[in-house]
């Protein structure tokens, strides 16, 4: 089994790469088809021999320059192809990879760069407003006639570029804006026939994500993070937290995560982000009366951490923030706590001290099986004792 790549690295048979980079079952998700244009059967599957880079380091650059200490989480809720929703509510496709930048914004730091030798197409704006602060920069690869990257929400004071220029790889382009909502880098790769226009979403994107992942780790396995101790929020609003709900599913490179089997399509869970607080939101049935509706086959959902094996204290804290909620935790099969809790009402489990022997603390949370109810979750504090 090959999981959807939105966030999963590809997995290696016989000395060949293999990653999906899209199916049908993800594409019926949301109505702008028109962003896995590329999709044109059951599956896209991508395929390379594993001694070989899959982009060739002295030709292609990350987007964000490293020259300042930039660091990439490869956590944000935002992933490739990531199940969303717009300011309608409607479910959409994200047409893109969002990097964190929020601590950067407007400032003269972790300059954003030209992937490979490419030429500037155009520089419009991001927002409708024309004295938004944020433009959109589309360039056109001078490799692949057919391939275009967008960089999206780059701050009109720092730009470097514009229409015609032509791009050294590793050339900076700009620095990232970005409001007391988000600031981030939202990058695309286009495959198109002609000049892509600007638009609310992307079309023909290309999956990328395996190729970035690799030219920033400098290879494409699958390491494995592993904890002591930590602190885990779940859901908060994305300037809090640099868009890192913690409700996708579980990869071994970012060490914690829900293990989510193929009922779950969207490949993540339910969350909700209300001023300050936020958590993330789990029930028998998920995503109700949306394309991406799904009915867990248990009562339970696990959130694992990858974890050293011994002794850990741990507690958790529960609710959900708009609607009443009913939850059982069990940490590592120990029980913590039952609590029937109000619309915005939260409440800390006990601590209980746990034995870990498996390499993965295991958070779990029952759920009411008749779906009249939700579970929340707040936030996770753990610490190895010995």
């Amino acid at each position: 089994m090959v999981k959807r790549s939105r966030h999963t690295l590809p997995k290696i048979v016989g000395g060949i790469r293999i990653f999906v980079a899209d199916n049908k079952n993800v594409k019926a998700l949301t109505a702008d088809s028109n962003v896995h244009g590329l999709l044109k059967k059951d599956a896209l599957i991508c395929l390379s021999e594993a001694l070989n880079p899959l982009l060739n380091p002295n030709r292609f650059y990350f987007p964000i320059s490293f020259n300042d200490g930039f660091l990439w989480s490869v956590e944000e809720n935002s992933t490739l192809f990531a199940y969303l929703h717009d300011e309608e509510g409607d479910a959409i496709s994200n047409d893109g990879m969002d990097f964190d930048l929020h601590r950067v914004r407007g400032l003269p730091k972790h300059w954003i760069v030209a992937l490979e030798n490419s030429s500037v197409v155009w520089v419009e704006n991001s927002e409708k407003d024309k004295l938004s602060p944020a433009v959109c920069v589309l360039l056109k690869s001078n490799s692949q006639p057919d391939i275009y990257y967008m960089y999206n929400y780059i701050y009109r004071k720092s730009l470097e570029v514009k229409k015609g220029d032509k791009l050294v790889r590793g050339e900076p382009i700009g620095t990232v804006w970005g409001d007391k909502t988000w600031g981030h880098l939202h990058f695309s790769v286009i495959k198109s026939d002609t000049v892509p226009a600007f638009s609310s979403h992307c079309f023909n994107v290309v999956n990328c994500f395996p190729q970035l992942f690799e030219l920033y780790f400098k290879n494409t396995l699958d390491f494995n993070r592993i904890y002591t101790k930590g602190k885990i929020s779940f859901g908060r609003k994305r300037s809090i937290n640099g868009n890192k709900k913690n409700c996708i599913g579980f990869e071994e490179y970012s060490g914690k995560g829900w293990i989510l089997g193929n009922w779950n399509c969207a490949g993540r869970v339910e969350w909700v982000a209300n001023g300050d607080e936020g958590n993330a939101r789990v029930r028998k049935m998920l995503f109700i009366n949306e394309p991406a509706e799904c009915t867990n086959p248990k009562n339970y959902f696990d959130f694992e951490i990858n974890v050293k094996n011994g002794v850990y204290r741990i507690r958790a804290e529960v609710g959900d923030s708009e609607l009443k909620s009913w939850q059982k935790v069990q940490f590592e099969n120990v029980v913590a706590a039952t609590y029937s809790l109000k619309p915005g009402e939260y409440k800390w489990t006990a601590e209980k001290v746990v034995k870990v022997r498996d390499g993965k603390l295991t958070v779990r949370i029952f759920v009411d099986e008749e779906n009249r109810t939700v579970a929340g979750i707040k936030e996770i504090v753990f610490q190895r004792v010995y």
